[in-house]
């Protein structure tokens, strides 16, 4: 087992209680926990990093360790945004491995927008008019909402959730609450997708499984690499004392005894398929 080193981003959305959890008095928005992509690569307890040991921890390489995990909490509305698929991004996106899907598992009650119509969300585009394209609601914690690639989407304030996704920060923004930041209207319109929040809702989930990762909540437990742990609470793992919302890995080959709560997220069938050059 390897315990692995967070990443604080401030963000202009969040919010100076995550930051506190962390150890820090900056407004933090997303702690990445585990990530090989180029703007913040995990470094392990050891000195090394995730991109340097892919072949032995997960026993295969990829352009880049293919999971990203974050904390997210919010003080804000974030943008309305969408992200490309795979194959969409390769075509948009320049030196990009995989689109963005993507999963939200809640950590308390939180707000959430999402643009089931890409009709609708078109219309907003033009008139400006979000109240009709965007559907409001308040997730409950131990929740899942699933938001594949190309599904419109916002977070709203006073949110805290755990995120797994593809390896990638493509995001582009359709509206932001008249912040001014940059837009990518025409790169979003070409990936946005049509929705219905009963399909990607899942209320007290214990388990989910998509095309790019698998996620269980479990306590008192075994897992079995690979494997990545974000414990939920103090307890131990084998043997050992762990904190609240640190994060292992178990390398493949190996498998640890669980004495609390943790969130376990897993390779899904995209990645343990994939083959390097397949996508480049």
């Amino acid at each position: 087992m390897i315990k692995v080193l967070p990443k604080l981003r401030e963000m202009i959305w969040g919010s100076y209680e995550l930051g506190k959890l962390f150890g820090t008095d900056k407004k933090i928005g997303e702690v990445w926990l585990l990530s090989g992509h180029p703007m913040f690569v995990t470094e392990l307890e050891d000195g090394r990093n995730v991109n340097s040991v892919m072949e032995e921890i997960v026993g295969r390489e990829y352009p880049r360790f293919p999971l990203l995990v974050k904390i997210i909490s919010s003080s804000q509305w974030l943008s309305v945004q969408v992200h490309p698929n795979d194959e969409e991004a390769l075509v948009l996106e320049a030196n990009e491995p995989w689109g963005k899907t993507e999963g939200w598992f809640f950590l308390k009650e939180s707000e959430v927008a999402i643009g089931e119509s890409d009709e609708k969300v078109k219309e907003a585009i033009g008139t400006n008019n979000w109240n009709d394209a965007l559907t409001f609601f308040r997730p409950s914690p131990k929740s899942f909402l699933f938001l594949p690639a190309g599904t419109v989407h916002a977070l709203g304030p006073d949110s805290f959730l755990i995120e797994v996704q593809e390896s990638s920060d493509l995001t582009y923004r359709i509206h932001d609450w008249g912040r001014g930041r940059e837009l990518h209207l025409d790169k979003a319109l070409k990936v946005i997708k049509k929705v219905n929040i009963k399909d990607i809702y899942h209320e007290n989930v214990k388990r989910f499984d998509c095309e790019h990762f698998r996620i269980r909540l479990m306590k008192n437990g075994t897992s079995e690499g690979f494997s990545v742990l974000i414990t939920l609470e103090g307890g131990r793992i084998n043997g050992k004392s762990v904190g609240k919302y640190e994060t292992f890995i178990v390398p493949i080959g190996e498998k640890v005894e669980i004495e609390c709560n943790v969130l376990e997220v897993k390779l899904g069938e995209f990645f343990l398929k994939y083959q390097s050059g397949d996508r480049s």
